[in-house]
């Protein structure tokens, strides 16, 4: 692709996003981000506009939706706050259409299976459990896996770790997947299903976009001949 460093041609590993691209939840974060910043700041961020920020690491949003200063004098409180938001309503969060059947598709052509979760390991679990991790995943990722968060790479290094990955290919919904794994000279295929759209995701460096995890399912061979090309 024109502006990004050709990659490696072949791969032994998919990496997956799970927020926005396996489960139902960027709004519910953005929800839960909304009500910390009125709650601790008596200020309302506009959802769009938090939105945007969803998978981007919590230790980043704060600073990038309201300003260094807020991050500097209230950073931690609202994180403290957007955690408590998020518990009260992730029990409504969803798998996408197909979500588990991505992972055993993909599974099926051989290629070693990776959740990669940022979130804290309390919120990582009921995720992990509607996808049945254990049965149609090789390993996954939580926060406690890396320092950095993304746009960062460290956490999309740490999954490779965890199987002793080669050469990966991404999955996510989010700008934030793409900047990291382009780090990294790692193709992403974009979904979205987690509210980003088509031309942003392209803009950023995913090498195909389909709508979510069905459309995915139906298009996989395609795709993967797509990540091989980049």
């Amino acid at each position: 692709m024109t502006g990004h460093r050709r990659r490696m041609a072949s791969f032994d590993t998919v990496v997956l996003d799970i927020d926005g691209t396996l489960l139902d939840s960027n709004y519910h974060h953005a929800l839960a981000w909304s009500r910390a910043f009125d709650k601790v700041l008596d200020r309302h961020v506009p959802a769009a506009v938090i939105h945007r920020h969803i998978g981007m690491g919590g230790d980043r949003l704060v600073a990038a939706v309201a300003g260094d200063d807020v991050e500097d004098q209230h950073g931690d409180e609202v994180r403290e706050r957007w955690e408590k938001e998020y518990d009260e309503v992730i029990d409504q969060t969803r798998l996408f259409e197909s979500a588990r059947e991505l992972l055993v598709a993909i599974g099926a052509a051989g290629l070693k299976v990776v959740l990669a979760s940022s979130s804290i390991p309390k919120h990582a679990e009921r995720p992990l459990e509607l996808l049945r991790a254990g049965e149609h995943s090789d390993a996954w990722t939580t926060s406690e896996d890396a320092e950095e968060s993304k746009p960062d790479p460290e956490l999309l290094d740490a999954a490779l770790e965890k199987v002793a990955g080669g050469r990966a290919l991404m999955v996510g919904d989010a700008v934030w997947d793409v900047e990291a794994a382009d780090a990294q000279r790692i193709p992403t295929i974009g979904l979205l299903c987690g509210g980003t759209g088509r031309q942003e995701l392209l803009d950023a460096g995913a090498v195909a976009v389909y709508d979510d995890p069905a459309d995915l399912i139906a298009h996989l061979g395609e795709a993967l001949e797509a990540a091989n090309r980049s």
